[in-house]
Protein backbone atom coordinates (compact mmCIF):
# COMPACT_ATOMS: atom_id res chain seq x y z
CA UNK A 1 0.00 0.00 0.00
CA UNK A 2 3.15 2.59 0.52
CA UNK A 3 3.79 2.08 -3.27
CA UNK A 4 0.20 3.34 -4.34
CA UNK A 5 0.79 7.09 -3.58
CA UNK A 6 4.49 7.11 -4.90
CA UNK A 7 3.48 5.10 -8.06
CA UNK A 8 0.68 7.24 -8.37
CA UNK A 9 2.84 10.38 -8.07
CA UNK A 10 5.12 8.95 -10.99
CA UNK A 11 2.34 8.03 -13.22
CA UNK A 12 0.36 11.45 -13.02
CA UNK A 13 2.53 13.00 -15.53
CA UNK A 14 2.18 9.88 -18.00
CA UNK A 15 -1.72 10.35 -17.05
CA UNK A 16 -1.70 13.60 -18.35
CA UNK A 17 0.30 13.19 -21.43
CA UNK A 18 -2.10 10.46 -22.47
CA UNK A 19 -5.48 12.39 -22.02
CA UNK A 20 -4.22 15.13 -24.14
CA UNK A 21 -3.01 12.51 -26.60
CA UNK A 22 -6.71 11.30 -26.75
CA UNK A 23 -8.02 14.26 -26.55
CA UNK A 24 -6.26 16.27 -29.66
CA UNK A 25 -6.80 12.70 -31.72
CA UNK A 26 -10.32 12.60 -31.24
CA UNK A 27 -10.63 16.41 -32.01
CA UNK A 28 -8.60 15.75 -35.27
CA UNK A 29 -10.81 12.70 -36.46
CA UNK A 30 -14.11 14.37 -35.26
CA UNK A 31 -13.27 17.63 -37.49
CA UNK A 32 -12.41 15.20 -40.53
CA UNK A 33 -15.45 13.32 -39.78
CA UNK A 34 -17.37 16.58 -39.91
CA UNK A 35 -16.06 18.63 -42.66
CA UNK A 36 -16.31 15.55 -44.87
CA UNK A 37 -19.89 16.40 -44.80
CA UNK A 38 -19.26 19.93 -46.76
CA UNK A 39 -17.68 18.02 -49.82
CA UNK A 40 -20.50 17.35 -51.55
CA UNK A 41 -22.50 20.09 -50.37
CA UNK A 42 -19.70 22.36 -52.68
CA UNK A 43 -20.14 20.66 -55.70
CA UNK A 44 -24.07 20.96 -55.04
CA UNK A 45 -23.82 24.82 -54.67
CA UNK A 46 -21.28 25.72 -56.93
CA UNK A 47 -23.08 23.13 -60.03
CA UNK A 48 -26.11 24.87 -58.96
CA UNK A 49 -24.25 28.85 -59.39
CA UNK A 50 -23.11 27.58 -63.29
CA UNK A 51 -26.36 26.67 -64.28
CA UNK A 52 -27.96 29.99 -63.18
CA UNK A 53 -24.36 31.89 -64.69
CA UNK A 54 -25.40 30.01 -67.71
CA UNK A 55 -28.77 31.70 -67.79
CA UNK A 56 -31.08 28.54 -65.99
CA UNK A 57 -33.92 30.16 -64.38
CA UNK A 58 -33.44 29.54 -60.60
CA UNK A 59 -36.22 27.04 -60.52
CA UNK A 60 -34.63 25.29 -63.40
CA UNK A 61 -31.09 25.67 -61.77
CA UNK A 62 -32.35 23.03 -58.81
CA UNK A 63 -34.14 20.55 -61.38
CA UNK A 64 -33.00 16.62 -60.76
CA UNK A 65 -32.79 17.09 -56.80
CA UNK A 66 -35.96 15.36 -55.19
CA UNK A 67 -38.11 17.19 -52.83
CA UNK A 68 -36.57 17.00 -49.16
CA UNK A 69 -38.33 16.82 -45.85
CA UNK A 70 -35.64 18.18 -43.54
CA UNK A 71 -37.21 15.99 -40.85
CA UNK A 72 -36.81 12.78 -41.72
CA UNK A 73 -34.41 12.97 -45.15
CA UNK A 74 -30.78 12.09 -45.34
CA UNK A 75 -30.78 13.48 -48.86
CA UNK A 76 -28.78 16.75 -49.76
CA UNK A 77 -31.19 19.73 -50.82
CA UNK A 78 -30.33 23.61 -52.07
CA UNK A 79 -32.14 26.51 -51.56
CA UNK A 80 -31.43 29.68 -53.47
CA UNK A 81 -32.31 33.26 -51.50
CA UNK A 82 -32.53 36.54 -52.95
CA UNK A 83 -30.08 39.22 -52.11
CA UNK A 84 -32.35 39.90 -49.03
CA UNK A 85 -32.77 36.46 -47.66
CA UNK A 86 -36.06 35.33 -49.34
CA UNK A 87 -36.56 31.88 -50.50
CA UNK A 88 -36.93 32.05 -54.59
CA UNK A 89 -36.54 28.43 -54.95
CA UNK A 90 -35.76 25.30 -52.55
CA UNK A 91 -35.78 21.36 -52.95
CA UNK A 92 -35.88 21.34 -49.16
CA UNK A 93 -38.99 22.04 -46.79
CA UNK A 94 -39.54 22.05 -42.98
CA UNK A 95 -43.02 21.47 -41.88
CA UNK A 96 -44.38 22.23 -45.12
CA UNK A 97 -42.09 25.33 -46.35
CA UNK A 98 -38.79 26.76 -47.29
CA UNK A 99 -36.52 27.43 -44.38
CA UNK A 100 -35.04 30.73 -43.27
CA UNK A 101 -31.52 31.47 -42.85
CA UNK A 102 -30.54 34.09 -40.64
CA UNK A 103 -28.96 37.05 -42.34
CA UNK A 104 -25.50 37.08 -41.03
CA UNK A 105 -25.35 33.74 -42.22
CA UNK A 106 -25.59 35.31 -45.71
CA UNK A 107 -23.32 38.74 -44.23
CA UNK A 108 -20.89 35.83 -44.14
CA UNK A 109 -20.92 34.54 -47.10
CA UNK A 110 -20.55 37.58 -49.07
CA UNK A 111 -18.01 39.13 -46.63
CA UNK A 112 -15.99 36.14 -47.47
CA UNK A 113 -17.45 34.34 -50.70
CA UNK A 114 -18.19 31.20 -49.15
CA UNK A 115 -19.62 29.76 -45.66
CA UNK A 116 -19.48 26.82 -44.58
CA UNK A 117 -21.42 25.86 -41.16
CA UNK A 118 -23.44 23.59 -39.39
CA UNK A 119 -27.52 24.21 -38.92
CA UNK A 120 -29.76 24.20 -36.47
CA UNK A 121 -33.50 25.26 -37.64
CA UNK A 122 -34.69 23.53 -34.62
CA UNK A 123 -34.08 21.00 -31.93
CA UNK A 124 -33.26 17.81 -33.26
CA UNK A 125 -32.35 18.55 -36.60
CA UNK A 126 -28.66 19.79 -37.57
CA UNK A 127 -27.78 20.24 -41.10
CA UNK A 128 -24.72 20.54 -42.53
CA UNK A 129 -24.36 23.73 -44.97
CA UNK A 130 -22.51 25.65 -47.56
CA UNK A 131 -23.62 29.52 -48.60
CA UNK A 132 -22.36 30.33 -51.55
CA UNK A 133 -23.37 34.26 -53.39
CA UNK A 134 -24.44 34.18 -56.90
CA UNK A 135 -24.65 37.24 -59.21
CA UNK A 136 -25.63 38.13 -62.90
CA UNK A 137 -27.43 40.68 -64.55
CA UNK A 138 -30.39 41.75 -62.43
CA UNK A 139 -30.12 39.37 -60.21
CA UNK A 140 -28.12 38.57 -56.76
CA UNK A 141 -28.54 36.05 -53.84
CA UNK A 142 -27.40 33.23 -52.12
CA UNK A 143 -27.16 29.66 -53.18
CA UNK A 144 -27.66 27.18 -49.68
CA UNK A 145 -26.42 23.50 -50.27
CA UNK A 146 -27.09 21.62 -47.18
CA UNK A 147 -27.80 17.85 -45.56
CA UNK A 148 -28.50 16.41 -42.38
CA UNK A 149 -25.88 15.82 -39.90
CA UNK A 150 -27.98 12.75 -38.33
CA UNK A 151 -25.61 10.02 -39.65
CA UNK A 152 -22.12 12.01 -39.34
CA UNK A 153 -23.11 12.52 -35.46
CA UNK A 154 -23.75 8.66 -35.41
CA UNK A 155 -19.74 8.16 -36.14
CA UNK A 156 -18.84 11.14 -33.92
CA UNK A 157 -20.85 9.02 -30.98
CA UNK A 158 -19.01 6.11 -32.19
CA UNK A 159 -15.72 7.93 -32.32
CA UNK A 160 -16.12 9.37 -28.60
CA UNK A 161 -16.97 5.70 -27.15
CA UNK A 162 -13.87 4.68 -29.13
CA UNK A 163 -11.57 6.87 -27.75
CA UNK A 164 -12.75 7.01 -24.19
CA UNK A 165 -12.65 3.05 -24.06
CA UNK A 166 -9.15 3.96 -25.27
CA UNK A 167 -8.03 6.29 -22.82
CA UNK A 168 -9.24 4.77 -19.87
CA UNK A 169 -7.86 0.92 -21.12
CA UNK A 170 -4.77 2.82 -21.61
CA UNK A 171 -4.86 4.83 -18.45
CA UNK A 172 -5.15 1.54 -16.12
CA UNK A 173 -2.42 -0.33 -18.10
CA UNK A 174 0.00 2.58 -17.55
CA UNK A 175 -0.62 2.87 -14.21
CA UNK A 176 -0.45 -0.65 -13.33
CA UNK A 177 2.72 -1.17 -14.98
CA UNK A 178 4.27 1.98 -13.04
CA UNK A 179 2.37 0.46 -10.09
CA UNK A 180 4.32 -2.60 -10.38
CA UNK A 181 8.08 -1.29 -11.06
CA UNK A 182 7.33 0.67 -7.98
CA UNK A 183 6.49 -2.64 -6.25
CA UNK A 184 9.60 -4.49 -8.22
CA UNK A 185 11.85 -1.85 -7.17
CA UNK A 186 11.18 -1.48 -3.70
CA UNK A 187 11.56 -5.29 -3.52
CA UNK A 188 15.05 -5.30 -5.28
CA UNK A 189 16.26 -2.67 -2.66
CA UNK A 190 14.78 -4.55 0.52
CA UNK A 191 16.96 -7.63 -1.12
CA UNK A 192 20.04 -8.42 1.73
CA UNK A 193 23.32 -7.82 -0.10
Amino acid sequence: MKNLPHAFLSWLPLAVAIVFIYGFTYLAIQQYIRLSANEILVQYAEGTKERIEKGAPLLHAITGLEPVDMQKSLSPFVIIYDKAGTVQTSSATLHGIAPKLPAGVFAKAMQNGENRRTWQPETGIRNAIVVIPYAITGQEGFIVAGRSLREIEKREQFLRIQIAIGTITTLIATYAIVLIIHITRRRIMQMPK
